[in-house]
């Protein structure tokens, strides 16, 4: 077989640029639909998925600046349409798809994806009753999470204020398209951020309202980030998206849904005029009662004055029983006195007398002093007795007895006792103690 010298000849990465230069310059943007499959999400913050069809598969990237702007977050086995860039990569010899937008291919599609999330939230406590909070009876401020533009924050306004005039912040946010989700989510985020101490005050309650529209228009009401910035919320929110055949997952998860954003407005707020006018029948209603107890009570009085007697008889009556009284608790002290008064007698008498306890006790210790000072002389001749003898003793054994009976003790110069003679050199001085007086003496040898 023939080469052909006139082929030109290319490096591995030469090739590669080529076909990457064909590609990206054939294929600028295109869309491209099918089923998402093993979406993955490693720490770069891209996302690597593929895209496959039954004929065949595509691989794709998210880049991370990406994603934010992307109105849909990747999930396995989602029917989408992404628009990108096709590209090549050299690394692994394949062509693939830079998305700069994603779409849900087909209602049936999103509806499959809205029940899946629903029942995961749902699995997750999200839509439990235990968590509602209670929607204020006169909210002092509202704050609307809604567009700008367009009738619904026009009826809001009207509607409160034809019911209950009341301070409204408006939160201007995107209803729908790229990135409004987050806007909504910020919004509740920021409302419960406000304190006393903020330039605006925290709202008593928030509304979100948007208008009617399909599927793919309230689709911003079903995001994740959505339905749990309202679970977040520390304020009572009431949802208030489309008609009121039309539910997203913000209604499972507010505290209150209306069918519309009017009615909103109305669950919101009472009617004031109904309002004063419950309170002047309240009112009315109270003075009426007022006025009947008192006409009782002054009825209840007037009968019991008639049943009380004169005063002059009640005090007299009173008068006599405390003269009885008083008589009585006399006699009863003078009983008292003269019964203590026999008592004590009786005590005087059973005292001995203060002279006669003294004398006895003087006289018992006359005796205990004759005891103590008989049984002092024993011990002291006991101790002498014993004492003497051990004086005899001692005496007997004494060193001075040994030198009186012809013995002599033997000192070196220094006084210490000499006992044997090898301790005492040629010629060295000695002294000798005898019973009377001590003498010196020198060795011969």
């Amino acid at each position: 077989m023939e080469n052909n010298n006139n082929n030109p000849v290319y490096s591995v990465g030469e090739f590669s640029q080529v076909i990457k230069k064909s590609v990206e310059t054939n294929f600028s943007y295109v869309r491209i639909r099918g089923e998402i499959s093993r979406p993955s999400f490693p720490g770069s913050g891209h996302v690597y998925f593929t895209l496959k069809d039954t004929d065949g598969t595509i691989a794709a990237i998210i880049w991370k600046y990406t994603l934010p702007r992307l109105s849909i977050r990747p999930e396995e086995g989602m029917d989408v349409i992404c628009t990108g860039k096709i590209t090549t990569f050299a690394g692994q010899s394949k062509y693939q798809i830079i998305v700069d937008s994603m779409e849900v291919a087909g209602e049936g599609a999103l509806l499959k994806m809205l029940e899946d999330r629903r029942k995961k939230l749902l699995a997750e406590g999200l839509f439990k009753q235990e968590h509602k909070k209670l929607i204020p009876y006169l909210p002092k401020r509202i704050g609307v999470i809604t567009s700008p533009s367009g009738a619904v924050i026009k009826d809001i306004l009207h509607r409160i204020s034809d019911r209950f005039p009341s301070h409204v912040y408006l939160w201007p946010v995107a209803v729908q398209g790229e990135g409004s989700a987050q806007q909504i989510a910020n919004a509740i985020e920021k409302f419960n951020l406000f304190t006393d101490q903020t330039n605006f005050k925290k709202p008593d309650l928030l509304i979100v309202a948007r208008g009617g529209g399909s599927l793919e228009d309230l689709w911003s009401f079903n995001e994740e980030v959505v339905v749990r910035a309202v679970f977040n919320s520390t304020i009572p929110v009431i949802s208030a998206v489309g008609h009121e055949t039309d539910t997203t997952l913000i209604d499972f998860v507010s505290d209150l849904r209306a069918p519309t954003p009017t009615g909103a407005a109305e669950k919101s707020v009472p009617v004031r005029v109904e309002l004063i006018a419950r309170i002047v029948e309240l009112n009315l209603r109270l003075k009426t009662s007022f006025t009947n107890k008192l006409n009782n009570n002054k009825d209840r009085l007037s009968n019991l004055i008639r049943l009380l007697g004169k005063p002059d008889q009640i005090f007299d009556n009173k008068n006599q029983i405390l003269d009885f009284i008083y008589k009585d608790i006399e006699n009863l002290f003078k009983n008292t006195f003269i019964e203590q008064k026999n008592k004590i007698t009786q005590l005087t008498q059973r005292l001995i007398p203060p002279k006669v306890l003294i004398s006895n006790l003087d006289s018992k210790q006359q005796l205990l002093d004759t005891k103590f000072k008989n049984y002092l002389e024993n011990i002291l001749k006991n101790k002498d007795t014993k004492l003497a003898s051990l004086s005899q003793l001692l005496e007997a054994s004494s060193f001075n007895s040994v030198l009186e009976r012809g013995f002599t003790l033997v000192m070196d110069n220094y006084g210490k006792p000499i006992k044997l003679s090898s301790d005492a050199p040629k010629n060295a001085k000695l002294k000798i103690k005898f019973s009377d007086e001590i003498r010196s003496a020198i060795l011969d040898k």
